[in-house]
This record gives C-alpha cells, sequence and structure tokens, in this order.
C-alpha cells in the first residue's frame, strides 16, 4: 500500500476510485486494461455485501454490457483481489467476495447450521479492533470471523429438541401402561 492510501486508510476514509486503482494496479503490472475487467468492476461494485460468483454470474447478466465466461469472472475476481480492490472470504464451501471500500475493520457472524453470513455494525468491530497490532507485522485488513448458530437455528433447534422430549415422553407413557 502506498503512502498516500495509507494515510487515507488510517483516517478511515473511503480509498481512490476502484477504476483508479485498477487501472494503476494493471499499469504497474504492464497488464492489458481490457473492457471486460472495468465492466466487471462496474457490476461487481452494484453487488451489496458479500457475494460469490454464481451472484455476480446473475448481476452480470442482469446488468453488463455483454456476457463473460465463470473463467473470466473467477480470474478476475483473483486480480481484483490482488489489486486490492476485492476481500477474498475463507467462507463455507464457495468462495466469497467483498468489494473493499475502505479499511476500516470488518467481522462478520457465520452461521454453521444454515452459512448465514451477517456482517456485525462497523462501530461494533471498529470498537473491537482498533487497537489490534502485531509486532513486526503490517496489518492490511483486519477481518474477524465468528461462527456459531443465528437467532432462527437456535429456535429451530430449541423447538425440535422440545419435539423430541415430547416424543420420549409419549413412549415412556405408551410403553408403562403395556
Amino acid at each position: 500500500m502506498d503512502k498516500k492510501r495509507e494515510t487515507i486508510a488510517r483516517q478511515g476514509q473511503p480509498l481512490a476510485s476502484p477504476y483508479d486503482r485498477l487501472t494503476q494496479y494493471m499499469e504497474e503490472k504492464a497488464m492489458r486494461k481490457t473492457p471486460e475487467r472495468y465492466e466487471i468492476l462496474r457490476v461487481a461494485s452494484l453487488a451489496e455485501g458479500i457475494f460469490t460468483i454464481d451472484a455476480l454470474m446473475q448481476l452480470m447478466n442482469e446488468h453488463a454490457k455483454f456476457q463473460v465466461s465463470r473463467a473470466t469472472l473467477f480470474n478476475t475476481m483473483e486480480l481484483f483481489c490482488d489489486a486490492g480492490l476485492v476481500i477474498k472470504h475463507p467462507l463455507a464451501i464457495a468462495a466469497h467476495y467483498e468489494m473493499r471500500t475502505d479499511c476500516n475493520p470488518k467481522a462478520y457472524v457465520i452461521c454453521r447450521q444454515c452459512n448465514t453470513i451477517a456482517r456485525v455494525s462497523a462501530s461494533t468491530a471498529r470498537l473491537a479492533l482498533q487497537n489490534l497490532h502485531v509486532r513486526y507485522f503490517n496489518i492490511e485488513d483486519k477481518l474477524v470471523y465468528m461462527h456459531g448458530l443465528c437467532r432462527k437455528c437456535q429456535a429451530k433447534n430449541r423447538q425440535e429438541a422440545r419435539k423430541k422430549q415430547k416424543q420420549i415422553k409419549q413412549d415412556k407413557i405408551k410403553n408403562g401402561k403395556r
């Protein structure tokens, strides 16, 4: 991260335009600036929160000026990750991505039963992670993943446990009468 972006990131302000950052990255790496890459970036910016390649493919079908293959999407998303435009989340089975709009800390809760992903409020994440420093290590992203059970799955599990207990009681009563 260059000095200018580092200063902006420390202040918690948005980074430079994603298009400018992509252009700068591709120029530094002597890569071709293809219209497909810019179109994928434009459409990915329409995604709200975390998205998968399948969700991005659907957005591309709805909003893109032209079609691209899944392989192109995968390769381009890796390019965007390398360029610091996108965060790749190691969640669940499929890769999940999120546009990097700022360098504020981010925290997520993930239900281990239904795989629902929810972002913890920015203020809570900031409070939890703002003073995190690791000696001799430059932290670029402050991301925390907390796994557990969401409210819906907790309720579902309690209901199933009650049904099971009720069935056990009925079976005991039934077996006791014989």
